[in-house]
């Protein structure tokens, strides 16, 4: 009995990945990146403003999390290649986080800047701009 049991809670942890990555659209891949912008925004105004930092705290969170949902996205069309540069900028935005919280406004600035660079090599793969300068997942 407990061996069954073992057994199911390990198949329904390997299934529901799947199927939570089957379930994300590209209609939420881009509210998840307006999100990552949203926390990029607000994370570089309070930088600019060597303001308070804990909004660049709870950005880098929100960034995080959005990221997250993009790398449902990304798993489901089994491209490896942007789930690594998805964890890159994963890395990036904690990176960001815990500068902000060491109150350092320099080394907040420059993680912000590590961040920016993850998003930008990714976006130079994985995106293509159309004449009416929108943008579409390549």
């Amino acid at each position: 009995m407990r061996k069954s049991t073992i057994v199911a809670a390990l198949a329904a942890a390997l299934i529901a990945p799947a199927i939570h990555a089957a379930d994300v659209t590209e209609a939420d891949y881009q509210k998840a990146m307006k999100d990552v912008l949203g926390g990029m925004q607000a994370s570089g105004k309070a930088i600019r403003e060597a303001g308070d930092l804990s909004a660049v705290v709870a950005g880098a969170k929100a960034i995080d999390t959005a990221l997250a949902s993009i790398n449902s996205f990304w798993s489901a069309r089994k491209d490896t290649e942007a789930v690594k540069m998805n964890a890159a900028a994963r890395a990036a935005a904690a990176a960001l986080g815990k500068a902000a919280e060491s109150k350092d406004v320099a080394a907040t600035g420059e993680a912000m800047k590590g961040l920016q660079g993850a998003c930008k090599a990714c976006h130079d793969v994985h995106r293509e701009q159309l004449p009416d300068k929108t943008y579409k997942i390549k």
